[in-house]
């Protein structure tokens, strides 16, 4: 991939603490989303009830509800039923 090549090109840059965390992290989360991506994709993931997919689901609590994302959708959880209203 070339924006991690520019990434890693760039932390061997005689950079400030701050900045090579976060390029580091940069590249860190990039690393895990791509090979995330491969992942489905070679398993062939194609179902949002699939295990391979719904894994990667994260939840928080927001006042009383409980918040379910995946990368840019999010959803309420209501126990059984999730309400499907999409916030972008």
């Amino acid at each position: 991939m070339k924006i991690l090549d520019r990434y890693s090109s760039m932390s061997r840059l005689s950079l400030d603490k701050i900045l090579r965390l976060r390029i580091v992290g940069i590249i860190t989360k990039e690393v895990h989303g791509r090979d995330i991506l491969e992942r489905l994709i070679k398993s062939q993931t194609m179902d949002i009830q699939s295990f391979e997919w719904q894994m990667q689901l994260r939840f928080y609590w927001e006042n009383e509800d409980c918040i379910i994302r995946q990368t840019i959708t999010k959803f309420i959880y209501n126990y059984v039923f999730i309400n499907l209203k999409f916030f972008f």
